[in-house]
């Protein structure tokens, strides 16, 4: 690895990458947390300014700091990768690197299996994760004690809203990732099939407006679905709706400057209306019979031509990034306008509660995010096996006769923690993070903003709202179920669950919230 090399080539990126944050360049949201973090910059500082240079922490005793990320990769890989980045924290912390990567369909259940038997786990994403339920069900750690210490970088880089984001009861539970924070919603297409199909879809807005193109596909390739699920969801509803921070009870249009009442978003007509489109689909052919109960990703049938297409979210290198998932070129069509919760895009990393020693956690947490070849290796695998480096345009390609499809260890940047001082690809272009900065800084916000959801009093309801919306959601999601039928009786058992005690909780928070804005 040409590390000097490298690091000078990130330099720019790195600078750029500082700037990128949740609130762009706005004030910070939530003036509680803003100071707690304040507090602890300086603390960093003036611990910065008394010690002894970092360097000594190689003397430490020898740890391993076990890491499970999302995303394909042999074990053969995993274990070079892991060599390889342990080079870097061996000289530095005296600390070792154990990678496991874990595939998309099965993470949330491993991990959820690690956290509840009390196997060695240090660092995770929060993919598949809550971290409000997380952190009040005890399966993280908070922060505020190992940050100014340990994680310095992360504290010079990472602005307030952000935290904001993360923060629970005043306690910071989750160090947020620097990439794209906005989001936008849209359908992937194979591009061949869809030039094949002759479709014009400058007329396409909305998800709406599908229907047309679905036809066509259909039409032209009869032994392939125009829209698969992915691992047997379909959860993309592709309108302006703000989760407000997960659970259950929604804005169901976040950027009505009037809308700031929390509802059942599956009592709203527009989840009817959805849902009853997806299910007039599935009797017309365009979505695969078995939508909710399919355990393959969308990219494995879009690339095996069993598909067409699938939702996604949009944002700069999007469809770059889907051309990798499937080996094909991808074509992506925007259905949702860009915009900003306190949720989206919020990818954070957590410290498992059974890590061993959680200030080397912190410690290597610390160095992913600010060490440009630690991330490099973490997110692209091996040079010379996973991707050559293009010095003259500062970019990542594929080795002769790897792509990827066949590569032994996927490029998945976004679940990491800080890809935007990585080096792009070639497909992704040189100025992607310069992109993705304006990307962020031009969403427009949710009037909800800033709002974080402490579920700590109804936590009971979830659980029992959760095991209803299992018997029904994905199914409606993907089409599979009559929402005439099926509707009425899901919006009921939720009522006998507690949902309208989980929505009134939320609705007095958020109301709280925005009285002090």
């Amino acid at each position: 690895m040409k590390r000097k090399w490298i690091a000078g080539l990130l330099t720019a990126a790195m600078v750029s990458a500082a700037l990128i944050g949740c609130g762009g360049n706005k004030e910070p949201v939530g003036t509680d947390t803003g100071t707690e973090v304040a507090g602890m910059k300086e603390s960093a500082e003036s611990s910065t300014a008394q010690s002894a240079d970092v360097s000594d922490l190689s003397g430490q005793e020898e740890y391993v700091c076990k890491i499970v990320c999302v995303g394909d990769a042999t074990s053969e890989s995993c274990e070079k990768v892991a060599e390889a980045a342990s080079e870097i924290t061996m000289a530095k912390y005296n600390t070792r690197i154990e990678l496991v990567r874990l595939s998309y369909g099965s993470f949330a259940e491993e991990v959820n299996l690690m956290l509840s038997s009390g196997e060695k786990l240090d660092l995770f994403p929060n993919f598949a994760f809550s971290t409000i339920t997380a952190a009040n069900t005890g399966q993280i750690l908070a922060l505020d004690d190992l940050l100014p210490e340990y994680g310095k970088d992360i504290l010079s880089v990472v602005p307030d809203t952000d935290w904001n984001c993360v923060s629970i009861g005043g306690q910071i539970y989750g160090v947020p990732n620097n990439k794209d924070k906005a989001e936008g919603f849209g359908l992937a297409m194979r591009t061949d099939m869809l030039e094949a199909s002759g479709y014009d879809i400058s007329s396409i807005k909305t998800e709406k407006d599908l229907e047309g193109l679905f036809a066509a596909v259909k039409e032209k390739y009869p032994d392939s679905y125009p829209l698969v699920s992915d691992n047997g969801g379909m959860g993309y509803y592709n309108i302006t709706r703000d989760d407000l921070g997960g659970d259950f009870g929604w804005l169901e249009n976040c950027l009505d400057d009037s809308e700031m009442t929390v509802v059942d978003w599956f009592e709203t007509d527009t989840f009817k209306e959805i849902v009853q489109r997806r299910y007039d689909w599935a009797q017309m052919g365009y979505i695969m019979p078995d939508a909710a109960t399919n355990t393959q990703n969308a990219y494995e049938l879009m690339a095996a031509g069993k598909g067409f297409s699938y939702f996604c979210n949009t944002k700069p290198g999007i469809e770059a990034e889907w051309s990798r998932k499937v080996g094909k070129d991808i074509t992506v069509v925007e259905l949702v306008e860009t915009y900003r919760t306190s949720a989206s895009g919020m990818n954070t990393w957590y410290i498992a509660h059974n890590s061993e020693k959680p200030e080397r956690a912190m410690q290597v947490l610390n160095e992913i995010y600010s060490n440009p070849d630690l991330s490099n290796i973490l997110i692209n695998g091996i040079e010379g096996e996973n991707f050559l480096i293009d010095s003259e345009r500062g970019v990542l390609t594929y080795p002769e006769g790897v792509d990827a499809s066949n590569t032994t260890y996927s490029s998945v940047a976004w679940v990491w923690p800080n890809e935007l001082i990585t080096i792009p690809w070639e497909v992704d272009g040189a100025d992607i993070w310069k992109q993705t900065e304006e990307f962020n800084n031009n969403a427009k916000l949710s009037k909800a903003f800033g709002f974080v959801w402490d579920n700590s009093d109804v936590l009971n309801e979830i659980t029992a709202c959760n095991n209803v919306t299992a018997k029904y959601k994905n199914a409606l999601d993907c089409g599979s179920l009559n929402p005439e039928e099926a509707v009425p009786k899901m919006v009921q058992e939720l009522k006998d669950a507690g949902i309208d005690t989980i929505i009134a909780e939320k609705q007095a928070q958020l109301d709280a919230w925005a009285a002090q804005q």
